[in-house]
């Protein structure tokens, strides 16, 4: 088998082809910074908040007695979360690491806001698996944004 005949590239063609390479590459490199030509904009955040629903004043904590809480709130609060349409993903997981519960919540940031964006949702713990089959120790909470894991937060049920 042959290979075909390969023709000869003037200096000025390869000097062109050059140029056009290294534009090329000065192009792409400057779509790599933010919009107003600054830094680009922080990585969205997430913190957590945990607290015993039923208490009047629903203080943080980080450890709850499953015998007296009836249900454990988790708040998480979001910040710098692009403007547009979000799915946060919430999961709860029993010591060991199983799944024990998860949601999924729609919500949109709006454009311009530098306010946290909170979500809350309810862990019931009386009258529960938790409860009956003395699920105790830590547990994880695990946020997610548009499916990328965002923050990661242990408490404990105690008996």
């Amino acid at each position: 088998m042959r290979l075909p005949r390969m023709s000869r590239v003037s200096p000025g063609k390869m000097i062109l082809l050059a140029v056009i390479f290294l534009a090329g590459m000065n192009f792409s490199a400057c779509q790599m910074t933010s919009a107003d030509g600054g830094t680009p904009p922080a990585a969205p955040t997430a913190t957590f908040t945990f607290c015993d629903h039923e208490a009047s004043s629903c203080e943080a904590g980080a450890t709850f007695s499953a015998a007296a809480t009836r249900d454990l709130e988790v708040e998480v609060s979001w910040q710098n979360v692009p403007a547009g349409n979000h799915v946060q993903t919430l999961e709860l997981l029993a010591p060991g690491g199983n799944l024990y519960q998860q949601t999924q919540t729609a919500f949109e940031a709006p454009e311009g806001s530098t306010d946290p964006l909170v979500s809350i949702q309810t862990l019931p713990v009386a009258g529960t698996w938790i409860q009956q089959r003395n699920i105790m120790g830590e547990w994880t909470a695990r946020v997610s944004l548009d499916g990328q894991v965002i923050s990661t937060q242990m408490v404990e049920l105690t008996p």
